[in-house]
């Protein structure tokens, strides 16, 4: 039995929610995107300008300045400030997702979107999301970029984050590594 089904929300589109109850720690899905058609940024617009049946919301960096339309589960996540998943980065492109808590069936599975926009870090980022969350830990604000996040979620997100940012931000991160 799947850990997850996709289904509508009443005010975010589609969603991701738990099939059954999920530990902490349990792995519940897992994302190659290795495989899916890459664009530019430019190339991607013009793609999804074109084709209405691509949705843009759904793109994804994969690096060396390339993006995919990704759709997979993951990326039907929706977004939280206190987001019960997370992402374990074995790559840019190749993730996993597991549970930060226990997560009762039914339940939505959200992730934070600033502690997985690797394309987006030091003020390199385009986009602020005004938050919906509703959670009591909510930023107000979601950015593309990583170190924008409390040092304390920074702390805590650094060890999933995939190697070549921690190589490429070692300096920044110094402070982060426990």
């Amino acid at each position: 039995m799947a850990n997850y089904i996709l289904k509508e929300t009443s005010e975010k589109g589609y969603g991701v929610f738990a099939a059954k109850d999920i530990k902490q720690g349990e792995h519940i899905f897992h994302v190659d995107l290795n495989g899916f058609k890459k664009y530019t940024l430019a190339e991607l617009e013009c793609a999804v300008e074109e084709n209405s049946e691509l949705d843009g919301d759904h793109a994804n960096y994969v690096g060396r300045g390339k993006y995919v339309i990704e759709d997979t589960p993951a990326s039907y996540m929706n977004h939280s400030c206190d987001p019960n998943c997370y992402f374990k980065m074995k790559s840019i492109a190749v993730y996993d997702v597991y549970a930060r808590r226990d997560i009762a069936e039914g339940e939505e599975l959200t992730h934070d979107y600033t502690a997985s926009s690797v394309d987006q870090f030091a003020g390199q980022g385009f986009w602020v999301l005004e938050c919906q969350c509703g959670s009591e830990n909510c930023r107000g604000k979601v950015t593309g970029d990583f170190f924008e996040m409390p040092e304390e979620w920074q702390a805590k997100y650094y060890p999933y984050l995939p190697p070549s940012i921690k190589r490429k931000y070692k300096d920044r991160f110094q402070g982060l590594k426990k």
